[in-house]
């Protein structure tokens, strides 16, 4: 059985990423969760960041710690794993407005759209070092 870690550890996100205060317990818990879905959005991409430049190991680390944020301000570990995640999501146009309304008609829940349990920061580190890329390589 291979045992993949998170990417950030408690002091990384206390001390250099100062996110949100979050016990020590959940926040270990919320790591390993973010890192998985690091992993998920650069499509397992990712296994020794050692290898990779600097840069880009630090903007991986605050990638995780951007959703470990996200994750903890929207309910923390217990939402996300009952799927119980208020998107906030909505827009208006003229005199119509829609809000996060999903397709079984109810309010929030991750139901399908998988924007809604992902942090608008980690995706844009992700973006910024090219781990959301779905085109095809060229050698």
């Amino acid at each position: 059985m291979i045992i993949i870690s998170a990417f950030a550890d408690k002091d990384y996100y206390n001390n250099f990423y100062k996110g949100v205060k979050i016990e020590d317990d959940d926040l270990n818990a919320l790591l390993e969760r973010a890192s998985d879905i690091v992993r998920q959005n650069s499509i397992y991409t990712l296994d020794d960041i050692g290898k990779l430049p600097s840069f880009m190991q630090e903007n991986l680390k605050k990638a995780v710690c951007a959703q470990v944020e996200f994750m903890e301000m929207n309910g923390g570990i217990e939402a996300f794993a009952s799927g119980n995640v208020s998107s906030g999501t909505g827009f208006s146009i003229g005199k119509f407005s829609m809000s996060g309304v999903n397709s079984s008609g109810s309010s929030g829940g991750i139901s399908g759209k998988i924007s809604e349990r992902n942090s608008p920061n980690m995706l844009a580190y992700l973006e910024a070092i090219g781990f959301l890329y779905r085109g095809v390589g060229v050698k």
